[in-house]
This record gives structure tokens, sequence and C-alpha cells, in this order.
């Protein structure tokens, strides 16, 4: 080790500054953070509501089909006037794979996703309502007394959606709902309603989800005037300055319209995009934007696809052996396919990557929607798992072999955040004579990769956390980087299409592209973008909504509920 640290010591001066990488690296980091608003951590997040006044009720408007792109876009002054007492957000999110509202409306009212409930699209044969109640069912068994109306133009929502109701109604039309709710709005008992609409829904199924298409934008409009008079009545109730109201609005799905900009993540789909607002006088505004959803990585990559694979033939391959001491291996991976059990190598050093791991040696390879590393040595093997990578952009993935009182660890990391640790002890040596490959290895019984690979570092040190965390998402290396004098081996895999992959470490150990049929595609993808479940989190879903009803009508939820939402706070 300490021969191999006086070489890089030596060659420090003559590697080559990553310079328009480091370069190009800030100036996507900038624009993107300028681009998304981040929402506020989840440490600030409270279930608890402190209600001081008036005896809670809500009014819970629901439309179908309004994308909330499409209502930020237009003046809708009664919508837009709750808003400075309110949560909300314009990017809030539907069921991705619901394709009509039913399986939405499910989750607006038992607190789950579709998973639990079991409403897929319009077809309730198979709910699991008696596991997942209503809402409804929750408030009465809360307080008895709740008076609890709904009106809504939808036979099925009426049939499946309106138990332990007092009163319930199937109406005309959009405009007959407003109606009724502003005659219940009279009734002095009345402490829960709910108005379904669904003509957003109708016309944009006809013409377009989208504020282009005037009678889209029209049946918008219709839907803020409703609102404006059912506030109105609100408002005129005689005891209204002593009651305490959460208005809820939002739409149970958006629309298909094609999107101008695509970001592959499910901000795209505008099926999932909805709005949601919770307003009450004693919230404070707050905005919950599009989430950060990573820096831009651009250039002309390689595609490792079947069996192509670059090699170091030329160079000095035990400098990428892990022997029995401290390492760091790091890679930018953007898959291109789902991944079912085939367990597709990435990056490694071994003769063979076969069933039963029957080589000694290291690889980086594949398994569902998650990555593993698995090594062999002189005494044993097994595997270590890393995290989930997101669908159709970059992740960064990391192992660190670090030795702590005399003990070796394999940790792992994805976008630079801690997954597993597991002990090596028992692996023994890992060195072998089998050359440094990106992509396929050689073997059976293992399927054949699909993958862009970029951006691979090789350390004789294990990098500690906060290093793993501060470099993960940024592309290239130079020497501000604290462990500079203990790379091995960087490899950009970017913008090299004559057949050579281009070793910009100490020791220039240049790969070879096995044949001349490698595809080299230009990107222009996301780095370090959250997975779809982690982008979820970020913004109100559906069920959401119930959670929050709950906290505001201060009834206690119970873990045994088994509540997907959560509560926001206007904080």
């Amino acid at each position: 080790m300490m021969e191999l640290k006086k070489i890089f010591l030596a060659t420090k001066k003559v590697l080559r500054p990553l310079s328009v990488w480091s370069v190009l690296a800030i100036l996507l980091t900038s624009s993107c953070q300028q681009e998304f608003e981040k929402t506020i951590p989840d440490k600030m997040h409270n279930d608890s509501v402190d209600v001081t006044y008036g005896k809670p009720k809500v009014l819970y408007i629901i439309a179908d089909g309004i994308r909330g792109q499409s209502i930020q876009a237009i003046e809708v002054p009664n919508i837009n006037g709750l808003l400075n007492h309110a949560i909300y957000s314009w990017v809030s999110l539907a069921d991705e794979q619901a394709t009509q509202p039913g399986t939405n409306w499910a989750s607006l009212f038992t607190g789950v996703a579709k998973e639990k409930h079991g409403v897929i699209d319009n077809d309730f044969s198979t709910n699991n309502f008696d596991t997942y109640p209503l809402i409804y069912e929750r408030i009465k068994q809360a307080d008895s007394t709740t008076n609890i109306r709904v009106f809504t133009t939808s036979s099925v929502f009426k049939d499946n959606l309106t138990t332990d109701t007092d009163e319930s109604q199937l109406v005309a039309d959009d405009d007959a709902v407003k109606s009724a709710v502003v005659t219940a709005l009279q009734a002095e008992n009345v402490g829960f309603i709910t108005a379904h609409f669904s003509n957003p829904d109708k016309v944009g199924s006809a013409v377009g989800y989208d504020v282009s298409k005037p009678a889209y934008r029209e049946a918008l409009v219709t839907f803020d005037a409703a609102v404006g008079d059912m506030l109105n009545a609100l408002k005129e109730r005689p005891t209204y300055q002593e009651e305490n109201w959460l208005i809820v609005v939002t739409s149970s799905i958006g629309g298909e319209y094609p999107l101008s900009e695509n970001d592959n993540t499910v901000f795209s789909n505008p099926v999932a995009n909805t709005f949601t607002i919770f307003s009450a006088s004693r919230y404070n505004r707050r905005f919950v934007s599009k989430p950060f959803i990573g820096n831009r990585f651009q250039g002309d990559f390689a595609r490792f696809q079947g069996q192509r694979h670059a090699v170091l033939e030329m160079g000095d391959n035990t400098v990428y052996n892990l022997d029995t001491g401290a390492f760091t291996i790091e890679l930018k991976v953007k898959k291109n396919k789902a991944i079912k059990n085939i367990y597709p190598s990435v990056l490694g050093k071994r003769p063979e990557w076969s069933s039963g791991w029957a080589s000694n040696g290291w690889v980086v390879f594949l398994e569902n929607d998650y990555w593993m590393f698995n090594a062999r040595g002189t005494g044993n093997g097994n595997q270590v798992k890393g995290g989930t990578l997101a669908d159709a952009s970059w992740s960064s993935v990391a192992v660190v072999g670090v030795v702590r009182d005399g003990e070796r660890f394999v940790r792992t990391y994805t976008n630079g955040a801690f997954n597993t640790e597991a002990s090596i002890q028992g692996w023994g040596n890992l060195d072998t004579n089998a050359p440094l490959k990106i992509g396929y290895i050689n073997g059976n019984g293992h399927g054949e990769p699909d993958v862009y690979v970029a951006d691979v570092r090789i350390w004789k040190a294990a990098l500690p956390d906060d290093v793993i965390a501060r470099y993960a998402c940024e592309i290239g290396v130079d020497e501000n980087h604290p462990y500079y004098d203990y790379l091995a081996g960087y490899w950009p895999v970017a913008n090299d299409t004559d057949g050579t992959v281009r070793d910009e470490g100490p020791f220039g150990n240049h790969l070879t592209m096995t044949s001349d049929d490698f595809s080299y595609d230009r990107l222009n993808e996301y780095l370090c973008a959250p997975t779809t479940a982690d982008l979820g989190s970020q913004v109100p879903r559906t069920f959401d909504v119930p959670t929050q009803i709950y906290t505001w009508l201060k009834i206690s939820r119970q873990e045994n509920w088994q509540l997907d939402g959560r509560t926001w706070l206007d904080q």
C-alpha cells in the first residue's frame, strides 16, 4: 500500500485536470437548483394540529379530470383566494397506474393506496373496505352525532362511497351538486359535506386536458365559479365566525395530454398530475412545489447491451484487486429496462460471473429494482445489497471496503445515501488475475446487461460517509478531492467513441471495447433523481387527504388502521 501511495504522489503532477467535466457539473447543478424548489425537510413534519377554537368541520370538494398544472395556468379567483391560508400544491399525485378515477376515489376516502383498498379503476368488486373502512365510518365511530352529507353526479361514486352518511344524493350535473351544497350549508347541524364534480373530466376526455383547449379551460373556470358559490354560502352561515372549517379542494385524477418536457419521473405523467388545497383560517401559506429531481448528466455514452463490454487488456490489472485491505468503487448507472432476477453484471474483476459464484474476484450487478455487490476470496464469498435504482435516470452507486478493529466490512451507498453494511472478514483475499471489465462478464446462469455506465472511480482507500455523500452526484474527479492521492483509476466512459475507454487516473489504464458494434447515444438525463416512491412522498397524494382530515377533526389515528397518508403542516 505504501509503495502504491508513493506512486500516486509521484504521478500527481501529471494527471490531466478534468476542467470540462467539473465546469459542466457546476453549471448543471446551479441551473437545476434554480429550476426546482425543494420541499420542507421531513424533520419539520408533525402529526399534531393545535385547534384552539370551534368544533372542527369539513367541506370536501373533489373534481375529476383537473390537471394541477392546467388550473395553475389560468385565472381562478375563488380557488386562488383560498391560498393565503392554505397548504397547497399544483403537482400533487394520483395513483400512477390508474386510468379512471375510482382507484383514487377509494384512496381519497380510505387513506390507503390501491394495494390495500383493492379498487382498480372503477371496479369496486374487489374492494377491501372491511379492513380499510371509508372515512365516514371512522368519523361516526369517533362522534356519532356528526352530520355527514354527500352530493355526486356519479352512480358508481354514490353506490360505493357513501355508506355511514346522513344524506347522499345522486344529482343530474355539477351545477346541481353546487346547488345541493349551498342548500346543505344552511343547516345548522351539518358537520361534513362532500361535493363531487365530474364535468372537467367529461370535457377533458372529449377535447384534451389542457387549457389550450377552450372547452376545457371553460370547464375549469365554471368549476372555480361553483367553488366561489359554495364558499359564499359557507361564510353566510350565522355561526361561521364561531366555527372551525377545513376546506379541501382537490382533483381525483388528471388527464392525458402531450407534454412539451418529459423528465422521466411521475411528474411527467399528466394522468397522475392533480392539485390539492388544504385551507383554513388558522393556516399560514405553504406552497409545496415540485421536488428537486437531480442534476443533468449529458454526453455521448456507450450502451453496454448484450455481451458488449470494455476490458483492461494492456494495463496493470493488479491495481484493481481488492486483496484484504480498504477500497472504494464508485460508478454511475442508467438501466434501460426492468431487471427481473437475471443478475446482469455492470462492473467487475473476476474470470467468470456464473451461478454459484464459482470464481474469485468481485462484481457489481443488478437485481430487480436494486443493485448488489458480490465477491469471493480465498475464504468464502457472498453479496451485499445496494439501494433502489431510479428508472430512466442515472444513479450513483458506491461500494466501500473498510477495516475496523481488525474486522473487514463492506458498505453500500446509492446516490450518496448509506444502504447496507456486512462483515466480509471470512471472505479472505479477493485478488484475481482476471481483467477489469465494464459491462458483460462471461459465465452461465446470469443474464446480459442493458445499461449505460459512466464516471467509474476506484480508490485504494475507504472513503468516509461524508465524502461519499458530497461527491456521489458530482461528475469527474480533480485535485481538490480530499482522497485524490488514493485514486487508482478514473474512467469517464463518456464522449469516447473510438473504441477506447480512457483512464484519466494516475496509471492511464485505458479499457478497450470488445467490438466495433457499440451504440453511442447522446443522453441528457437526470443524475441522482429520487425513486418514484421517494418523489411521491414529497408532495400531497390522494391517500394523504383522509389523514389530514382526521387530524383536523381531532380523531386519534390508530396504528392498526395502517394508513398510508401523512399530515401536512403549514410551516
